[in-house]
């Protein structure tokens, strides 16, 4: 992999000086052309950045996933969202910092007079997936969002926001055309800055068996067709999207910045998690949280209740690692999709081989052992897919679960599980009174900017507890 120091410097290019007294009329700071390869980069980044973090400022849904909770400032974990411009912050970050730079990566790699048409064409695919992978963020965090407009960001500050289930419609007709197009040419210099060093074919697949899982409920034959157009294209069966931070800053894990940079003591085991890993004697408590009791359990709190930082188990030492990777999707996630797809008889694949194949996969990523190396047999016992069968569980019931624990270092995606599978059964916040909010509101840096398109988008309301159209039951 990539050291993002090799990539991440200056953007801002001081431009050459000249004697035509018409350059005093140029912005001699910022540049005319950057190197498509340079902004690919950043925008890599910048969108493993925000996935990872666990910024109160910025990124809250390891508190919303009921994983973590807070020991003294519980805002967050109680579901605050505007005090701090959480959602600005999404939006901020998703379309000026990553989709910004890739809009003009695509303008800059267009306007190359060297390179082919289908070395072009190869590269606008690559910008292609990874623009699709971050509207697809934004679909499911807000519902409605910018989407036809949005490329005018400068040029238009009030664009149209689009209806939610037709942005993934066209995401996944994006990726078909995508696909053939990287398959047509080089990577070029795109490839050479590739922070991610992904295959980027089996990306475009997975991504879309990812989107065609999500559509399951709200339009199963859509969502089957997709699936099985994803899965006959080849998807991944490592993870994705991994990046490789270093070990100082600034380009360290945003993890290490928050619990170890920054000297912060306040991130605890929410009991939801804790109780769900210590009834299956999980064997990632260990590696997940510190500070386990005698009997090896991970002590949790009542979800936002406050407490005692060192009464507490705490986020385990290996996510306090500067260097440890960001990922956009999991093999255990790619494997848990197509469990699901089993599951929904879209495949002829075995649900419970799969679902094995997942739980496997993430215990031996965390913990080094495999299923079934010196693991206690209740946990083998507690994961069984035929006995919890058997005992009445749905299949959304188990997966769902298993998926949310596994998806413990990607709060977006385990926060999405849970609203996709409806399990498992989340606690009502301390202070707020409620389970989990189902999606962001829009902020009020977009109501003061566009406030007439955001008070149209979700058919007029901006509650909290509307649902993003996938999330039907």
């Amino acid at each position: 992999m990539k050291k993002l120091s090799i990539y991440i410097g200056v953007l801002l290019f001081i431009s050459s000086c000249t004697k035509d007294i018409t350059s005093l009329n140029e912005n001699q700071v910022l540049p005319e052309e950057v190197p498509p390869a340079m902004l690919f980069a950043n925008a890599q980044k910048e969108l493993a950045r925000y996935m990872a973090s666990p910024n109160v400022n910025t990124n809250t849904l390891r508190l919303w996933s009921q994983h973590w909770t807070q020991s003294t400032y519980t805002d967050e974990s109680n579901y605050e969202l505007t005090e701090r411009n959480i959602n600005g912050e999404a939006f901020d970050e998703l379309y000026s910092d990553v989709l910004r730079d890739l809009q003009d990566a695509r303008m800059f790699l267009e306007g190359d007079a060297v390179l082919s048409n289908a070395d072009k064409a190869a590269q606008g695919g690559m910008i292609t997936v990874m623009e699709v992978y971050t509207y697809h963020i934004l679909v499911d965090l807000f519902n409605d969002v910018p989407y036809s407009e949005a490329g005018m960001l400068l040029e238009n500050l009030g664009p149209a926001y689009d209806e939610a289930s037709g942005i993934y419609v066209d995401l996944v007709a994006r990726l078909d055309e995508a696909i053939p197009q990287i398959q047509g040419g080089s990577s070029g210099d795109l490839g050479a800055s590739d922070l991610y060093s992904v295959d980027w074919v089996q990306f475009a697949n997975s991504l879309k068996l990812k989107l065609a899982l999500r559509m399951g409920d709200f339009n199963a034959t859509l969502g089957q067709e997709w699936a099985s157009e994803a899965i006959a294209g080849g998807i991944s069966s490592s993870s994705i999207g991994i990046i490789e931070f270093e070990e100082n800053p600034p380009n360290t894990n945003p993890l290490w910045e928050d619990l170890v940079e920054s000297g912060r003591t306040d991130f605890i085991a929410s009991q939801t998690l804790a109780d769900a890993m210590n009834a299956q004697s999980d064997p990632r408590r260990g590696y997940y949280f510190r500070a386990l009791d005698s009997a090896g359990n991970v002590v949790g709190n009542p979800h936002g209740a406050g407490g005692t930082y060192s009464n507490h188990s705490q986020p385990g030492d290996m996510l306090e690692n500067p260097t440890l990777g960001s990922f956009l999707m999991t093999a255990e996630e790619i494997l848990f999709l197509q469990a699901e797809a089993a599951a929904r008889g879209w495949t002829s694949g075995s649900v419970k081989d799969l679902y094995d194949q997942a739980i496997a996969t993430s215990v031996e990523s965390w913990t080094g052992m495999s299923l079934n190396d010196t693991i206690d047999t209740t946990f083998l016992s507690a994961i069984d897919y035929d006995a919890q069968i058997t005992a009445g569980m749905t299949w959304k019931e188990i997966i769902g679960t298993q998926k949310w624990i596994a998806m413990y270092n990607h709060g977006f995606e385990a926060w999405s599980t849970w609203r996709l599978y409806d399990a498992p059964t989340m606690m009502n916040a301390a202070e707020a009174g409620t389970t989990p909010p189902l999606r962001f509101n829009y902020s009020v840096d977009e109501y003061s900017v566009n406030g007439t398109n955001a008070s149209a988008a979700n058919g007029g309301s901006d509650d909290v507890m509307d649902r993003v159209f996938w999330d039907v039951n």
